[in-house]
């Protein structure tokens, strides 16, 4: 089964170059996405490195990385993880998968398809929203994602989908040659932590992700 989401996910330092890259590659289409993320009050899920997000209203996403969950005190990069989605309304066969999940990251399990039982069984409230406007094209094997992102600025994202027998680490080398020579600047978190950095720099850097620069300052032991 391919649930495994390899991503690298770069800051845009030139923006004229990106365009010019960008035409090389096949068109896909272009869409607004909202995401709307979920987390206790406190972050708790944030600081565990669990991404709980509706998208456009029609979604509802988990993703993460489970060795990194099971060794919170460990280096790690928000580079790949393992990512499920329910469409919603959510409907009876759902639960199933839905409460497999919740065991496994120490959720309290729901007892009907709602979401609103999801939220309120795990004291979940909105806790962030990213609004994007992406723009996807292929290279025939990876996807690419350009973001401009509402209050963030503009990113790029590769992609690839893959299954856990494969080897990320050859991957995502490929990866960074197809990036080769771009004014880039890598960063090793998701949208949740660019957005927390820069809007809630405390509650940011109790994350289970950080920035590469935050990592060196912040927690040093880790390298």
């Amino acid at each position: 089964m391919k649930n495994i989401e390899v991503e690298l996910k770069f800051q845009i330092l030139d923006k004229d170059q990106i365009k010019l890259f960008l035409k090389k590659l096949k068109f896909i289409n272009a869409k607004r996405m909202v995401d709307v993320y979920l987390d206790t009050k406190e972050g708790s899920l944030y600081k565990k490195g669990i991404f709980v997000r509706i998208r456009d209203n029609k979604k509802l996403e988990i993703k993460f990385n489970f060795d990194a969950f099971q060794n919170q005190n460990g280096l790690s990069r928000h580079e790949e993880c393992s990512e499920f989605s329910f469409l919603l309304p959510l409907v009876k066969n759902s639960i199933n998968n839905i409460n497999e999940i919740c065991r496994k990251l120490n959720f309290k399990e729901i007892a009907i398809s709602s979401i609103e039982e999801l939220k309120n069984k795990n004291n979940l409230t909105d806790s962030m929203v990213i609004d994007k406007v992406r723009q996807k094209y292929t290279d025939g094997k990876f996807e690419y994602s350009f973001d401009d992102v509402k209050g963030l600025g503009k990113f790029i994202e590769i992609e690839f989908l893959t299954s856990k027998e494969n080897n990320l680490e050859e991957i995502k080398n490929e990866m960074r040659k197809r990036l080769k020579g771009l004014k880039l600047k890598l960063i090793t978190t998701g949208y949740n932590e660019v957005y927390w950095r820069k809007y809630n720099f405390n509650l940011y850097l109790q994350g289970r992700y950080l920035f590469e620069e935050d990592y060196k300052k912040y927690r040093p032991k880790l390298l």
